[in-house]
């Protein structure tokens, strides 16, 4: 941008405008008229303005797309326009579908008075997206909208209004579905309701037809059925449940006029038919048709006089209980390797690098890696001295492998390391010069892993060919798998593994399956309920925003909410969670339930605490092995899982914290006590895998949640280590069990973690990878690769690759704040952590990211925005390759980091963070309602609901009945829910009062600021 254009933008900034008394719009459009150099959508973004959990309007439109669903049943997402988006309802995210569906209105007698029920179309839309290359046929965007719209959010409730010169109406369209805090069944429905409310504003009657209209956007070859007042959308076949499931669209309480087919024809003829008859107000009715229907239409006619109002009310519901999702069972699904190579990253696979040219072996299902083969080389004689190929993938040789065979015995194997990167083996095959061999590829698992990717078999002498320029005289290309097929080698289906489970096991089956046998018991249910489930929703609407919070802050955690509606959480048949960390494109996102990952998330164990139960039962009863070994990973349908990786460490640990917080939570110690044999076999794993020499903090290498190992004591493991025992410690007591030799432990870890990581502002690591128990990092699995010629070199000179040292970690000290939202006392000095906070606050918070080198995941926080930075390196000491994602911005950290300062009474400097959050997530640029990191909807925003204690100190314990107050911001009114109800908590003048709007919640006394109150 030039000086002048720079000059002229700041004179028309808005607080020059409103200084000099002229009309904000006229002297913007003048002005620009004058300056045709100037962007006008840079004068919009400075004449447009927005606030925290207020209204979206205008830009802040562009990507706004509300879930609505329920927990584990599936979304649809409510566009800030109007329109419905993100479609997701069979059993796993489609992030990009937007099915052709729409409310219309017509209006008689007025010449542009047929309109879509939709805002204008963001431009975003018009061209970059698939298909809009060719014209975007199979969009409705060239049909006439509303001018104007606005959208606000009162989860679960969004309300969206409309206006338009040429409509005599005032227009609103609320779209919600059930929550309600401690009822998990009815928040887990698959439904969702588009309410559209309409007032006439003329002085005369307004006769007008209102219809919702739809292609089968469930399966175009599928059928369109009836429904009392509406229609219902059904797949193909048998094996799409015709007889029992669907999707239904329908209204309430009107007579309604259904067309179930629309006008058959080519080119555009259905559209074209359908908006004429919407236009003149047609009521069309035609019966359900055999075989496929172009589209389908709900009409209803309505007249109103001058201020009176009619609402029509949309509902959704869908009963598509089949999928084809499985992680980790043993079965056999299909070939592994296909009919031909595979052209890189398959869906849902994370990204696939290190293969020469277009194609490679990739067994990657994204379904489970259920599927099993082998993959056999012609047989070729060793006449070099080395097989030089690329390998990357699982790590099980006997089940994910690439293997020689000579003699029909396997001579040589090599595995992956849990990574999607391939690398360069070498075999040296000097004693097998002149024999017949053959390469043989396996992938014979269907766990976590279970596939293998194998590219580019070069025969040579020269040990240091380049694989991906094969230069020398000598080499020979065995097999590069750049063609339509495998050529000569051959395929080999694996015998099919035992089936320990019936077929409706296998797969993964909601939880509304086992509740309601098809769709039209489903929506019998709803129609009785609906009223009653929308007055309860209404009720937590009205305590949660009854808030006296600021209101960054209730936007940023009722934002954060919606997770619980998206592909992210499923819930199984027979209730128990399940969850991803987040969502891709179109598969779910890193599975399990991951540990490490669900520590950040605050807010179902709050609202929904049965449900976070069950997360525990997982960890301790199905994924946890008897030595204490815990997959931070679960198995679906939940089944044992392999333990051939490492634990988390900050995931076990973090567990025992939060089988302390919810067992204070619920108050139920039988609950606890039937975990507690688990949960010391749990520590006693991390004591002996961790810190075998029981000096009280984690030394040997431990996995966490940057995908790594931290080589040697660093403050954010050992910090959880000190939380799990300080757990552990009140548990026994409850319980009367000994503890002395963890309080010795605990003892230790204190001492050393405040005078031996802390350097006098912030606790750091101490790399260590020498004199321990743990072997050489080239012989330790982890994600991170094998070591090259160059990272052996940095081994050498800085230690192991993906250490921080003495870097200032955002999360350098999170197990502290695990430990206060679980209710317990944080061991190390209060004093240290508060100074490691305002480090990370000083250092690690950026508002412009313009000279910010950052070459891992940019689009988290980019450019002239800003972000809480995971880590820097102020006093110097950065690695060469520090730990992975080191240089991100993850909006979980964010939140953690600024709900511990907010504990600590730094409200403002939490509330500068949480403000550079959300200013990210405004609508132009990134869905307010979406915040993700590893995929859409991620697990670890939910942190933020932790800034609801952070800054009132507000929790509730059910064991002893007692409410505790800590507040950092004086007087305030806040949500509170329990495991028996929810309402608010006013404390004001120092009194405290309770008012619970749904349910029950026991207070015996009140202890505010550690005193009792009476």
């Amino acid at each position: 941008m030039n000086n002048n254009r720079r000059a002229f933008l700041k004179k028309i900034g808005l607080g020059t405008i409103a200084a000099s008394n002229i009309p904000g719009f006229a002297s913007a459009e003048s002005l620009l008229k004058q300056h045709p150099t100037i962007d006008p959508v840079k004068i919009q973004l400075e004449r447009t303005k927005r606030v925290f959990n207020g209204k979206y309007e205008n830009e802040y439109l562009n990507r706004i797309a509300f879930p609505i669903g329920g927990i584990g049943a599936g979304m649809f997402c409510l566009a800030g326009t109007g329109a419905i988006s993100h479609l997701s309802v069979n059993n796993r995210p489609d992030i990009y579908n937007e099915p052709y569906a729409f409310a219309a209105i017509s209006i008689k007698g007025i010449e542009r008075g047929a309109k879509v029920l939709e805002a204008v179309v963001p431009k975003w839309k018009l061209f970059g997206p698939p298909g809009t290359g060719n014209g975007g046929g199979n969009r409705n965007y060239g049909l006439p909208r509303f001018e104007n719209g606005s959208f606000l959010a009162r989860f679960p409730f969004a309300t969206i209004e409309l206006q338009d010169k040429d409509i005599p109406l005032e227009i609103e369209i609320t779209g919600w579905s059930p929550f309600i805090p401690t009822d998990e069944d009815n928040s887990s429905l698959p439904v969702g309701v588009l309410e559209y409310h309409f007032k006439n504003t003329s002085g005369k009657k307004i006769d007008a037809v209102f219809s919702y209209n739809a292609k089968n956007f469930i399966d175009e070859k599928g059928n369109i059925s009836a429904l009392r007042n509406g229609f219902r959308l059904t797949k193909a076949g048998n094996g799409g449940g015709n007889a029992v499931g669907g999707f239904g669209i329908y209204v309430n309480g009107d007579k309604a006029v259904v067309d179930h087919c629309w006008f058959r024809g080519g080119w555009f003829d259905s559209q074209t038919i359908l908006w004429k008859n919407i236009r003149e107000g047609n009521l069309i009715s035609h019966p359900p048709i055999e075989g496929v229907s172009p589209g389908a239409s709900i009409y209803v006619p309505f007249s109103l006089l001058p201020g009176n109002e009619k609402v029509v009310r949309v509902n959704f519901c869908w009963y598509l209980p089949k999928s084809d999702l499985s992680i980790g069972q043993a079965m056999f699904t299909g070939n592994a390797f296909g009919d031909k190579p595979s052209k890189g990253t398959a869906p849902g696979q994370q990204q696939v690098s290190g293969f020469a040219g277009k194609q490679l072996v990739n067994t990657f299902d994204h379904n489970g890696d259920g599927q099993m083969g082998i993959l056999l080389s012609p047989e070729f004689k060793i006449n070099k001295r080395f097989l030089k190929f690329l390998v990357g993938g699982g790590t099980q040789k006997d089940k994910t492998s690439v293997n020689l065979v000579v003699d029909d015995e396997i001579i040589k194997t090599a595995t992956g390391n849990q990574s999607e990167v391939l690398n360069e083996q070498v075999w040296d095959l000097k004693e097998y010069v002149g024999k017949t061999a053959r390469i043989k590829i396996v992938d014979l698992e269907t766990a976590v892993w279970g596939h293998i990717l194998a590219d580019q078999f070069v025969l040579t002498d020269d040990r240091a060919e380049d694989l991906f320029v094969p230069s020398s005289s000598s080499a020979t290309l065995l097999a590069n798998f750049e063609g339509e097929d495998y050529g000569e080698w051959e395929i080999i289906e694996a015998e099919e593994q035992q089936k320990t489970f019936s077929s409706s096991e296998r797969f993964y089956k909601p939880w509304y399956a086992s509740r309601f046998q098809n769709l039209n018991e489903l929506i019998q249910y709803w129609d009785l309920h609906a009223d009653d489930l929308k007055k309860k929703s209404e009720l937590f609407r009205g305590a949660f925003y009854a808030s006296t919070l600021p209101p960054e802050v209730m936007e940023a955690i009722a934002a954060n909410l919606t997770i619980l509606k998206s592909p992210t959480v499923l819930r199984m048949a027979d209730g128990r969670l399940w969850a991803w960390e987040g969502c891709n494109d179109n598969s779910g996102c890193c599975h399990g339930s991951c540990t490490h990952v669900w520590n950040y998330a605050q807010a179902i164990p709050h609202l929904f605490p049965a449900l976070e139960r069950t997360l525990r039962e997982t960890e301790y009863k199905i994924n946890q092995n008897e030595e204490g070994h815990q997959n931070f990973r679960a198995n679906l349908p939940l089944t044992p899982p392999p333990h051939n990786f490492h634990a988390a460490a900050d995931g076990q640990l973090g567990g025992i914290m939060k089988v302390y917080r919810d067992w204070h939570i619920n108050g139920d110690t039988e609950w606890m006590k039937s975990l507690y044999p688990y949960v010391k076999l749990s520590l006693d794993y991390c004591i002996r895998t961790w810190d075998p020499k029981r000096k009280g903090y984690l030394e040997e290498p431990h996995h966490n949640t940057y995908d790594i190992e931290f080589w040697g004591p660093d403050g954010m493991c050992t910090s959880f280590y000190l939380g799990a025992l300080t757990a552990f410690i009140e548990m026994s007591e409850e319980l009367k069990k000994p503890y002395n030799e963890y309080e010795t432990l605990l003892s230790r870890g204190k001492k050393y973690i405040e005078n031996d990581l802390y350097d006098g502002e912030y606790f750091i690591q101490k790399i260590q990878w020498e004199g321990l128990l743990a072997p050489n990092p080239l012989e330790v699995q982890s994600f991170g690769g094998a070591y090259s010629e160059e990272a052996l070199a940095l081994l050498k000179k800085e230690g192991p690759k993906y250490q921080y040292g003495k870097g200032c970690l955002s999360d350098g000290i999170l197990g502290m704040w695990l430990a206060s939202v679980c209710g317990l006392n944080e061991i190390v000095d209060h004093q240290k952590v508060k100074s490691h906070l305002l480090a990370v606050h000083q250092y690690n918070l950026k508002t412009d990211l313009m000279d910010h080198a950052n070459p891992q995941r940019p689009t988290y926080a980019c450019g002239n925005e800003g972000g809480l930075l995971l880590c820097t390196w102020p006093k110097g000491g950065e690695l060469s390759l520090p730990f992975v994602y080191s240089n991100e911005v993850w909006t979980g950290i964010e939140y953690q980091v600024a709900s511990h300062l907010m504990f600590k009474g730094e409200v403002e400097k939490g509330l500068e963070i949480v403000r550079e959050c959300r200013k990210r997530y405004d609508g132009t640029v990134r869905n307010p309602f979406d915040e993700y990191e590893c995929g859409h909807w991620y697990a670890r925003a939910m942190s933020s609901y932790g800034m609801l204690q952070g800054l009132t100190g507000v929790r509730y314990d059910a064991v002893d009945k007692t409410m505790y107050i800590d507040s950092k911001i004086g007087d305030f009114t806040s949500f509170i829910s329990t495991a028996t109800g929810f309402g608010t908590i006013t404390y004001k003048g120092g009194k405290p009062s309770l008012n619970v709007v749904y349910g029950h919640i026991d207070v015996n006394k009140f202890i505010v600021s550690g005193k009792i109150v009476k």
